[in-house]
């Protein structure tokens, strides 16, 4: 690793101006761009809990607290494929979509609502009914059954906003490939959807999808330039953000600072090859599902640590930097380590390892993700508007061996009722800044020795809140940290 001084030295009297730099403004850190509203349902959470075992329950006091701890604004329901077989009168899966030891109600949803304030986003079954793939002769009924699903939701006084439509057509299964041979087909399908649901839920949004192009799965290598050509009456598409797609995993011998450049590189080709086209076509983008580096390393070594949380808080950080974005889902509630708590369980599926991996955490305990995720739900509340920040003169980090550099310090800045940033430090020494523009007011930091550190509870990362001022201040190594000054 090759790191340059980590003092930048911009010193210029205190003004009275927004977080958000001018051209010719050097006083507060350099935005990028004009800055972007944030809508009311951006933090949100997939809560997919039929594949657990034990199951989580909606209701489960654990859940109910990590939602507000963590500012969690939005919930999808019923999260991940579970949504393609969803009986939502039954409150559990469709036969054939393979077994389930759960029932989660629009009931249990409705008092999630009352008791944190999260906002569903509805993940529609358009693919199966009454334990059978959906054909042209059930196709009404089918759609009538769904409608009534909104309408017992808004009965419950569930808001109907956001109605995603379907799961992950693109992947090449039985069931995806003989309910829609082709991108087309789903996407006048998806059309005919939406423009039946607008008529019952007029201020309602629809989301089609797109997919990240698979080495190994044909079908989503052909996916996205047909919905494009054909997407009417939807506005949005949904992107399902897995860095492994496009990188394969991180193996053996690979540096935890490398690991991290990852997050810089796979993103920038999401950019070029999903958020760019999307954006011609006007659409808005929902990340519905997202989640870090799939951990391939022997015993998987990588697995519940500090890493993992800064690589999925600068995930969150990309979003938050992209005016198209609405909303991001991570996924998911619990069942990784990567998730926002950790489940009752010390046994954890390694989907790239093939095999069941021991994690010995607090149960129900926020994980490494989910202490870093409070703080940057907490900065969200109040928030209006957000712009990426930059910071040029800032040293990049070099791993070595062929791997991209990528920046030791990145954020964001926040404006609402106060002046807020986020901003991390991924080098392993501390980072001085001096932008006096910034003001005073009070900086918390999230931290931990190494990147390699073991979080399996609270009480392992340094946490620190002191006085701010602007003139000079510092980000500690291998940091988040949440910047609040007064509004000037």
């Amino acid at each position: 690793m090759k790191l340059c001084t980590l003092t930048l030295s911009i010193l210029l009297p205190v003004l009275a101006l927004p977080p958000f730099a001018s051209a010719t403004d050097s006083s507060v850190p350099k935005t990028v761009g004009p800055p972007h509203a944030i809508g009311p349902m951006f933090w949100g959470l997939n809560i997919e809990n039929v594949y657990l075992n034990p199951v989580l329950s909606w209701t489960d006091p654990s859940l109910e607290a990590a939602l507000p701890s963590a500012g969690i604004e939005s919930v999808r329901f019923p999260g991940g494929d579970a949504g393609n077989y969803w009986d939502w009168q039954k409150g559990t899966m469709y036969p054939i979509g393979g077994a389930a030891n759960v029932q989660d109600f629009l009931a249990d949803l409705s008092g999630l609502n009352l008791a944190t304030s999260v906002q569903p986003l509805y993940n529609l079954n358009i693919m199966s009914y009454n334990n059978k793939l959906i054909t042209k002769a059930t196709l009404s009924v089918a759609m009538k059954n769904q409608i009534q699903l909104l309408q017992a939701a808004q009965a419950l006084g569930l808001p109907v906003n956001n109605i995603e439509l379907g799961n992950e057509f693109y992947w090449s299964e039985p069931d995806h490939n003989h309910e829609f041979p082709t991108a087309k087909d789903y996407q006048l399908t998806a059309n005919l959807w939406a423009a039946t649901l607008q008529q019952s839920f007029p201020n309602a949004k629809f989301a089609s999808m797109l997919s990240i192009p698979n080495s190994n799965d044909a079908r989503t290598r052909t996916w996205n330039t047909p919905v494009l050509e054909n997407i009417r009456g939807i506005d949005a598409v949904t992107i399902h953000r897995y860095d492994s797609i496009i990188d394969g995993g991180v193996w053996d011998g690979t540096p935890a600072d490398a690991v991290l450049s990852l997050a810089f590189t796979d993103w920038a080709k999401i950019v070029t090859g999903e958020v760019r086209p999307a954006e011609k076509k006007r659409l808005r983008i929902w990340i519905t599902e997202f989640g870090g580096f799939a951990d391939c390393t022997d015993n998987a070594q990588l697995t519940g640590t500090w890493l993992e949380a800064l690589y999925q808080t600068q995930m969150a950080l990309q979003f938050l930097s992209t005016a198209s974005i609405d909303q991001m889902q991570l996924y998911n509630m619990t069942g990784s380590t990567s998730s926002l708590i950790f489940q009752n369980s010390s046994s954890y599926w390694d989907s790239c390892l093939g095999k069941t991996i021991t994690f010995n955490a607090t149960p129900g305990a926020l994980t490494a993700t989910g202490q870093a995720y409070v703080l940057i739900g907490n900065a969200l509340q109040g928030t209006t508007s957000v712009s990426e920040v930059v910071f040029p003169e800032a040293p990049f980090i070099k791993p070595g061996g062929g791997v991209k550099p990528y920046p030791s310090a990145s954020g964001v800045a926040l404006s609402g009722t106060t002046n807020q940033w986020l901003l991390t430090n991924y080098a392993p020494e501390p980072l001085t800044l001096h932008y006096a523009g910034m003001g005073v007011g009070t900086i918390e930091s999230l931290s931990a020795p190494s990147l390699s550190t073991i979080v399996n509870g609270a009480g392992i990362l340094t946490n620190s809140t002191a006085p701010f001022d602007g003139a000079s201040f510092v980000l500690p190594p291998f940091s988040l940290n949440w910047i609040v000054t007064s509004q000037n």
